[in-house]
């Protein structure tokens, strides 16, 4: 009885709806709605987060829908909330209820300060300080993709990993430190703040993990900014950052990530996308030396490229070593951090004077080793049949000068003999 009552309400709640309820003011219960698909689901997930309500219901014209953990998964629910309860009645109506994380909070608060009072003192705080980032780095005129770089280096220069109970905007925002959960909802809140359409991602990178996908130019692009942060990954410098992990593809990602792609756009832009509109991918050596030589001049520490016949450590030494007799420029590189075990990829080269060299280091010995390599490999490229002719010149020349020189020490010899 109590459930048929509980429905019979239900129904009256949306049949008021339909009738042209007046539009709900920010901070209003919303009325339950009629769910056919999950894009639909998401958009109300979108209208309660923005108003931070903490309970909504629906209606659900497909059964596959109305399982909670399907909608949930099916869903960008993962962008706002820690937690939900879904208590399922009949007539497919479903009553969530959510717990909302500070991304979405915070969010919400932005663009509607009548919220803030919702706040606690230190997400208020977060939120000034992600207010004045906002300010500082985007500025009109600026495109999508210009926005989101500045937004990506700056969240990276600004913040230190660690695998301390640190997920949250606020501990990322105040501390400058954060797991990857809190690198992922920082990136996602401020490219909310700033326009720019995100999700986070959770799956696995050899533990469970948390990332973004992001939307440039109508492009949808994977980006990693917990690893994108050189101290997650032994880097020579740790406030070096990069951009391995930054607007890849789906197939790109794919290579040590995973995750159920079912709810999410499809990221299917192409390979290594960022390094090719920055003019930092190199199918050959010629191009690249001189870019990398460039750099040097210009007083650059280090540079990023990508590497489509990167080979192996061994073999790029090698190469890097006979280009840099023909331009000293080249031996200030000090070191570099290749794609192994791929045989392509992102690879940093480290000047001179930026830090500590490590892997591949150009040494004397190695650099006098290199020239002596040199040297026989010009011997070695001789025509050796050409080189023996003439030897066999040179030779028969000497030893014509030789019995020349014999027949006269003995004509020599026999005059003075004479004198006897």
């Amino acid at each position: 009885l109590l459930h048929l009552l509980y429905c019979l309400g239900m129904l009256l709640c949306l049949c008021t709806s339909a009738q042209g309820a007046p539009k709900k003011k920010q901070g209003q219960q919303l009325p339950a709605v009629i769910i056919h698909n999950a894009e639909q689901f998401n958009r109300h997930l979108d209208d309660i987060a923005a108003n931070m309500q903490e309970r909504t219901l629906c209606v659900f014209k497909h059964e596959s829908l109305i399982n909670a953990h399907n909608i949930a998964e099916r869903s960008v629910w993962y962008d706002y909330g820690n937690a939900y309860k879904a208590a399922i009645y009949p007539q497919q109506i479903a009553e969530f209820t959510f717990q909302y994380k500070d991304n979405a909070r915070l969010l919400a608060a932005h663009r509607n300060p009548e919220l803030k009072n919702k706040l606690s003192a230190r997400e208020q705080q977060a939120l000034r300080i992600a207010q004045q980032r906002i300010k500082r780095l985007i500025h009109p005129g600026m495109t999508e993709a210009q926005m989101f770089r500045a937004l990506h280096d700056d969240l990276i220069n600004r913040g230190t990993y660690t695998r301390e109970p640190k997920g949250t905007v606020c501990d990322l925002l105040l501390d400058a430190r954060g797991t990857c959960e809190a690198y992922s909802r920082t990136l996602w809140l401020l490219c909310r703040m700033s326009g720019l359409r995100c999700h986070i991602v959770y799956g696995n990178a050899n533990e469970p993990h948390a990332w973004n996908l992001v939307c440039i130019d109508n492009q949808w692009y994977h980006t990693d900014a917990t690893w994108d942060d050189p101290v997650t990954q032994g880097a020579p410098h740790r406030h070096t950052l990069s951009h391995r992990y930054y607007m890849l593809s789906d197939a790109q990602m794919r290579k040590d990530h995973t995750w159920n792609s079912e709810h999410l756009p499809a990221a299917t832009v192409r390979h290594a996308d960022f390094y090719r509109k920055n003019n930092l991918y190199f199918t050959e050596d010629a191009p690249l030396w001189a870019t990398l030589a460039t750099a040097i001049e210009q007083g650059h520490g280090s540079l990023e490229v990508y590497m489509q016949h990167y080979g192996s450590a061994a073999s790029l030494r090698s190469r890097l070593m006979e280009a840099s007799y023909k331009n000293p420029a080249l031996q200030a590189i000090t070191s570099w951090q290749g794609p192994a075990p791929h045989s392509e990829g992102a690879v940093r080269f480290t000047f001179e004077n930026a830090g500590k060299p490590q892997t591949a280091k150009l040494s004397n010995l190695e650099f006098s080793r290199g020239i002596m390599v040199e040297t026989r490999r010009l011997i070695d490229s001789i025509d050796t049949e050409s080189l023996h002719e003439q030897w066999q010149q040179i030779s028969d020349t000497a030893v014509s000068w030789w019995q020349q020189l014999l027949q006269w020490l003995a004509a020599l010899w026999a005059a003075f003999l004479s004198l006897f």
